[in-house]
Parts: C-alpha cells; sequence; structure tokens
C-alpha cells in the first residue's frame, strides 16, 4: 500500500514547514548541550527533529516527481491530441485517394466495355455462338449460375 495518498489531501506548505522546523530542531539541539534545562532533551530533540526532516526531505521529493509527472501526461496528452489530428488528415487524403482511384477504375471498366461492344460487333457476324453458350457465359458473369441451367449437374 502506498502512502502517497498524502499528496493529495495535505497542503504542499505542510511539507515546507515541516522541514523548517525540522532543521531548526537540528540547531537547537546542537546548541542544546551549552544550555543546561535544555541539555536533558537534546537525544530526543535530535530524534525528532531527524525524523521529521527525513520525512520532509521525502515528501519534497514525492512532490517534485507528481509534479513531473504531471507535466510529462500533460505532454503525452498534447502530443496525442496532435497525433490525432494528423491521423485525421491521413485518413481524409486515404479516402480521396480511394475514391480518386475507384472512379479511374471505373472510367477504365467504361472504356473497355465499350472497346469490347465496339469490337465484338464486327466478329460477331463471323462466328456464330450456340445461344446457350451465350447464355451461360453471361450467367457466369453475374453469377446466377441456376437461372438457365437446362442439363442436369453430376452428383
Amino acid at each position: 500500500m502506498s502512502i502517497f495518498w498524502i499528496l493529495t489531501f495535505v497542503p504542499n506548505f505542510v511539507f515546507n514547514l515541516a522541514l523548517i522546523v525540522g532543521v531548526l530542531g537540528l540547531i537547537v539541539a546542537a546548541v542544546a548541550g551549552r544550555v543546561p534545562f535544555i541539555a536533558q532533551y537534546k537525544l530526543p530533540i535530535q530524534l525528532i527533529a531527524f525524523a521529521l526532516t527525513i520525512v520532509a526531505v521525502f515528501f519534497q521529493g514525492a512532490l517534485a516527481y507528481k509534479h513531473s509527472v504531471a507535466a510529462e501526461v500533460a505532454e503525452l496528452k498534447l502530443k496525442l491530441k496532435n497525433a490525432e489530428v494528423k491521423s485525421l488528415q491521413t485518413n481524409t487524403e486515404i479516402v480521396e485517394k480511394i475514391v480518386t482511384d475507384t472512379q479511374v477504375i471505373r472510367e477504365k471498366g467504361q472504356t473497355i466495355t465499350e472497346y469490347v461492344d465496339r469490337e465484338v460487333v464486327k466478329y460477331n457476324e463471323v462466328c456464330k455462338l450456340p445461344t446457350e453458350v451465350i447464355n451461360a457465359h453471361n450467367m457466369a458473369a453475374t453469377l446466377k449460375l441456376d437461372e438457365g441451367a437446362t442439363e442436369e449437374q453430376p452428383k
């Protein structure tokens, strides 16, 4: 379990104040050996001040890390937003290219159809194909295989 949840509830100035009090406590403990009344409390003052300083420095580091991570997250969100915009632009370009390519394919198909229609008429008189062959070809082209079948299919 993490204790960093404290960072969300405790204001930042509390950790700054704890650091100041800890450092001042260490200074008082160093000077306390000369004052007779405070000399007997020198060790507890040192221990508490040292612990308070360590905890305050730890949480100062945690705050600095939290702020640096928040800055990195904000930067990554900005990069993500820019990438999404670029992705939309690229998608638009791809769709436009597909539409253009489809139009070109349709035009070429129309040109080929016109050519075949024009040239087949010339040879249609020379080459007589049975009607069944033409119907079979037309059914295969339109994928309607069962409509005009006159013979039974082998099983």
